[in-house]
């Protein structure tokens, strides 16, 4: 019998596995994520905390950013690109990672 006021689950809470624990107090920092092969794929780092966007993408939102990635790279001027999906270092605590990125930093094989 579950006594009231309770769920009646009787599991205990889950441990986050040991690369999930941030390496100091303050948190995480924007070189921290390149260290972390554990992390799911789209892992953002917003304020010093890790973003996991793990749900999967619709089929609209695929196409949607493709249109728009196509319709800017056509408009852009010169000295202008136009990325998308990749990590964007903001500052020490901030490395999130939008679906589109406008701009005038020169074109980079190896950036993330």
């Amino acid at each position: 019998m579950v006594a009231p006021g309770r769920s009646g689950y009787r599991g205990g809470v889950t441990a986050l596995p040991e690369w999930m624990r941030p390496p100091r107090d303050e948190g995480w920092f924007a070189e921290d994520l390149d260290h972390l092969p554990e992390a799911p794929r789209h892992t953002e780092l917003i304020d010093g905390a890790l973003v996991f966007m793990t749900s999967p993408q619709r089929s609209w939102h695929g196409r949607l950013v493709t249109g728009l990635t196509t319709a800017l790279t056509g408009q852009a001027p010169e000295g202008v690109e136009v990325e998308r999906g990749m990590t964007v270092r903001l500052d020490a605590r901030n490395r999130p990672e939008p679906d589109l990125l406008v701009t005038s930093a020169p074109y980079d094989p190896d950036r993330t």
